[in-house]
């Protein structure tokens, strides 16, 4: 028996020597063991825990800390912020006695200092009730983080604030907008010691509807939130008369959509014809304050395939307008009716309207001053006019753009290269078509050049011309020729080129002006010669 007690002495003897070289590490004690099912989750998941190896027949208390606990730590010493989760009891096996569970705090205030639980690493620690010292550890990892933004819906380009809490502590943050980095305008970059921040980002180009903003921290944690991205235009400049040039933009509107733009209601052409978005809702263009415009402050609606819209406001100030419009590159002619608008004069008080100062129409205003007439662009030379519109009290201008391409060259036709003519000659081309109309003038010189020119005719309104009594060409020797040329004149003063000269006789054929004597020579010499003829005939008869 005294060698039973001599082993268990030197086994006891043995045993405290080991403690005092291998120390139990509090963390997790030897034998004792808890585990979590699952062991990630966000606050107020239901998490199991399950335990082993304890004490039979003892109790347990159960804490989630933030704190890490080294060999020796006690709960109130080393760990401090902490909430006591749950008090179970061990069965004579040493596990739990049941299934036990809990949900993962929002806050941690049972120990000495509390705060709000976050995304990140935590701990549950097992003592056993009535003690501090920590007997078994898990680690547990909150899928944490929260934000929450303002404004929830906005348009492209608008600065949204967005603040987080439940993050890793001082931790790096990074905002992403549909899954792509966006910088942080203004606000935190990093969390503060509670896990919180606050930062402002700058929605960017996009279409219309939801996207996603994600805040993301270095422990994982990356939250998410929805963001309403909704359509807006801008226009440039905000005011202008009728006739104007706006630039008009827009931003959040749906990807690849064909956009209409309406003014007050009525749809207006746009530069380019057809507006379509880019990939990201984005448009840009152009359109002119319509003619019959009213002064005061109009609707721009600009609306997309899907009927989304965005309004702006365009102050119409007081003026007259051209419809059509005439340009450069679009211009007048004479002859052309004009529609002439006018907004910004004395109300039920007759206007005068005139072109150049000379008067083209009159016209009596409505009850809020504003008049619309036509006129008739009259002839005048090519380039800008001034239209103007006066009360006697209000004057106001607008500029009409009258055309300048030269007609084309006429044809000539009568008479031909070395025809002879009578004296009262009679002159023929081919009509040339104008917008402006066309009168002609026609030339007939002594030589190719027209150095010397016997007869001119001009604003010849049809193309021909049979010269009069008083016209007629001097009857002239055979060696004398004469030219003619023609060219066209439009309305607006656009000349067209002159004809190649034409050559031509005038008068009498080049035998009328013959000497006599010469040609009663030639009249004998034919008569001679048909005497011979005839006498060799006869005598080949006669043989």
């Amino acid at each position: 028996m005294k060698y039973y007690r001599i082993f268990y002495i030197l086994v006891l003897s043995i045993t405290l020597s080991l403690m005092a070289v291998f120390p139990t590490s509090p963390v997790h004690a030897v034998g004792e063991d808890i585990a979590l099912s699952p062991n990630e989750g966000e606050i107020g998941d239901k998490i199991d825990i399950q335990g082993s190896d304890f004490e039979a027949n003892s109790i347990c208390d159960i804490y989630f800390s933030i704190d890490k606990a080294d060999e020796d730590n006690k709960i109130d010493v080393e760990v401090t912020t902490y909430e006591l989760l749950k008090i179970v009891q061990v069965n004579a096996d040493g596990d739990f006695a049941t299934d036990y569970s809990f949900r993962v705090p929002g806050e941690l205030t049972d120990g000495k200092t509390s705060e709000d639980v976050h995304g990140g690493d935590y701990y549950v620690y097992a003592t056993y009730h009535g003690t501090t010292s920590i007997v078994a550890a898990a680690k547990f990892t909150v899928i944490g983080g929260e934000i929450v933004i303002d404004p929830e819906a906005g348009q492209v380009g608008t600065e949204v604030e967005i603040n987080g809490k439940r993050f890793g502590i001082e931790q790096e943050i990074i905002i992403e907008y549909d899954g792509d980095s966006i910088a942080i305008a203004s606000g935190d970059k990093e969390t503060n010691d509670k896990g919180e921040f606050t930062c402002t980002i700058i929605i960017p180009e996009s279409t219309f509807g939801d996207h996603t903003i994600t805040a993301i921290d270095e422990s994982g944690n990356k939250p998410e939130i929805e963001c309403s991205v909704e359509p807006q235009i801008t226009i440039d400049p905000t005011s202008g008369a009728a006739g104007r040039v706006i630039k008009i933009s827009g931003t959040g509107f749906e990807d690849r959509s064909y956009i209409t733009i309406t003014f007050d209601g009525y749809k207006i052409s746009t530069t380019s014809l057809f507006l379509e978005t880019n990939g990201k809702g984005s448009f840009t263009g152009s359109f002119v304050v319509p003619s019959h415009a009213l002064s005061g402050i109009s609707k721009i609606r600009a609306s997309d395939d899907s009927l989304n819209s965005a309004e702006a406001e365009l102050a119409v100030l007081p003026g007259i307008s051209l419809d059509p419009a005439t340009s450069q590159t679009s211009p007048g002619y004479v002859g052309m009716e004009l529609t002439i608008y006018g907004t910004g004069f004395l109300t039920e008080t007759p206007v005068t309207i005139t072109y150049d100062k000379s008067t083209v129409a009159t016209v009596t205003t409505d009850e809020k001053g504003n008049f619309v007439t036509t006129f008739i662009m009259p002839p005048s030379a090519a380039g800008t006019h001034t239209v103007t519109a006066t009360d006697g009290t209000n004057t106001l201008t607008s500029i009409a753009t009258m055309e300048s391409e030269a007609p084309p060259i006429p044809v000539p036709l009568l008479p031909k290269v070395a025809d002879t003519v009578e004296a009262e000659a009679y002159f023929d081309w081919e009509n040339v078509d104008d917008p402006s109309g066309i009168t002609y003038t026609l030339q007939i010189g002594a030589d190719a050049d027209f150095t010397t020119i016997v007869l001119e005719q001009t604003g010849l309104a049809q193309s021909e011309y049979t010269l009069k009594k008083e016209e007629k060409l001097q009857l002239a020797r055979t060696d004398t020729t004469y030219y003619w040329r023609v060219k066209a004149i439009d309305g607006a003063s656009n000349e067209g080129k002159w004809t190649n000269p034409m050559l031509f006789y005038a008068g009498r054929s080049p035998v009328e002006g013959m000497p006599s004597w010469i040609l009663y020579l030639w009249i004998g010499l034919g008569i001679a010669l048909l005497g011979i003829i005839g006498f060799w005939v006869f005598r080949k008869i006669r043989s």
